[in-house]
C-alpha cells in the first residue's frame, strides 16, 4: 500500500464497512493522519445516502424512499454508530437508575434505552429524509454527513480517552487536525446546504457537547462508543436543524 494512499483507506476502514484494508494493518498513526479526511467519508456516506433516497422516491411515496435511503447508510457503516448510540443510551439509563453507565455500555446486549433510542433514531432520520426528498436531492445529506464526523475529533481533542481498542490514535489529536477537518466540513457543506449550514454546525456542536459533559461526568472521557453516538445523532440533528432553516 502506498504511503499517501494509507490515511484515506484508513478513514475509510475506521468510518465504514467497505473492505479496503483486508490484510493490512492500519495503527494509531495512520488514524491521527486520516483525522482531517473523516468529513469527506462523511459526505460520502451522506451522497450515498441521499442517491438510494432520491432514486428511490422516483418510483416510492417519500417516507418508503427515506427508509431505504436511511437502510443504504446503515449497510455501508454496518451500523456502527447506531451501536455506539445504543450503547451510549443504555449507559445514559443505567445512570438514572444508579448504576455504573460503563458496565452497561460494554454489555453487547441492547437493553430498553439502547432498543428505543436506536429505533427513535431511524424513525426520526426516515421521517427527515423523506421530507427532504419531496424537493429533489437532498444535498443537505452531504453536508449533515460530511458536519458529524468532525465531532468525534473535537472531542478528542478536549477529552480524554476511556474506552479500548482503536481509540488509541486520540491522544495526538491536536488543535491543528481540528480545525482543519473543520475547513474541510465547511468547504464541503457550504456549497452543499448553503444557508442552513451555520445552523446544522450548530446542531452538532450542542450534541458533541452535551454528550461530552454527560461522558467526562459519568465516565471519565470519551469512548469509542461516544464518538459513535455523536456522529449519529449529530447527523440526526444536522438534518433537523437542514429542514427547519429551509
Amino acid at each position: 500500500m502506498r504511503e499517501r494512499t494509507r490515511p484515506f483507506l484508513a478513514a475509510l476502514s475506521f468510518l465504514t464497512a467497505v473492505p479496503v484494508c483486508r490484510g493490512t494493518v492500519l495503527g494509531a498513526p495512520d488514524l491521527r493522519r486520516a483525522a482531517v479526511l473523516f468529513p469527506i467519508v462523511g459526505a460520502a456516506v451522506g451522497a450515498s445516502v441521499g442517491t438510494v433516497a432520491w432514486g428511490a422516491a422516483h418510483v416510492l411515496p417519500p417516507l418508503p424512499a427515506g427508509v431505504f435511503g436511511v437502510a443504504s447508510g446503515v449497510a455501508l457503516t454496518a451500523a456502527l454508530h447506531l451501536d455506539g448510540l445504543g450503547d451510549v443510551a443504555d449507559g445514559v439509563g443505567a445512570a438514572l437508575g444508579g448504576r455504573d453507565p460503563t458496565e452497561a455500555m460494554r454489555d453487547p446486549r441492547l437493553g430498553t434505552f439502547g432498543v428505543a433510542t436506536v429505533a427513535l433514531d431511524l424513525l426520526l432520520k426516515s421521517s427527515l429524509l423523506s421530507a427532504l426528498v419531496v424537493t429533489g436531492f437532498p444535498w443537505e445529506l452531504v453536508a449533515a454527513g460530511s458536519i458529524s464526523r468532525v465531532a468525534p475529533i473535537a472531542m478528542a481533542r478536549r477529552l480524554p480517552y476511556r474506552g479500548g481498542g482503536t481509540g488509541t490514535w486520540t491522544p495526538g489529536i491536536g488543535a491543528g487536525a481540528t480545525v482543519a477537518a473543520s475547513v474541510v466540513g465547511l468547504t464541503i457543506s457550504i456549497p452543499s446546504a448553503g444557508l442552513a449550514t451555520p445552523a446544522m454546525v450548530f446542531a452538532v456542536a450542542v450534541v458533541a457537547t452535551l454528550l461530552g459533559a454527560w461522558s467526562r461526568r459519568r465516565v471519565g472521557g470519551v469512548t469509542g462508543d461516544v464518538f459513535g453516538a455523536a456522529i449519529e445523532l449529530g447527523e440526526t440533528f444536522a438534518l433537523m436543524a437542514a429542514l427547519a432553516a429551509r
